[in-house]
């Protein structure tokens, strides 16, 4: 009975651990919940092995956007470019700025897609 209340107790505090608060949550874009919008951006260079190899195209980015507009967490690269393209990609949406994401009209963290485009310079 005792290692079964134990058991109980350490499940519920784990559940607890797992769910996190209101405030803290990461929102999808839909219904009550608005995209967030890109208020400055930074351009991504270009490495030198991309300009040899004449490479262009995009980056698609998954980005939690947090209450505070800043590109928080990049879950992964759903579409690389490789010659350090994707790098570049990453650390320029690091810079960007966002007006953040609302749901019932208060900041909410906000997972959204983010396509860095690369074309050659002229």
């Amino acid at each position: 009975m005792r290692s079964c209340l134990l058991l109980l107790t350490m499940l519920a505090a784990t559940m607890l651990q797992a769910q996190p608060p209101e405030d803290e949550k990461v929102y999808k874009v839909g219904g009550s919940v608005s995209r967030p919008r890109t208020i400055s951006k930074v351009v991504p260079e270009y490495t030198q092995e991309a300009l040899r190899a004449r490479r262009e195209g995009n980056v698609d980015l998954q980005v939690v956007v947090t209450r505070d507009g800043v590109a928080s967490d990049i879950h992964g690269i759903l579409q690389p470019l490789g010659f350090g393209l994707d790098e570049k990609a990453i650390e320029a949406v690091r810079q960007w700025r966002f007006k953040p994401g609302e749901k019932d009209g208060k900041p909410v963290a906000v997972m959204v897609m983010i396509e860095v485009v690369f074309h050659l310079p002229q």
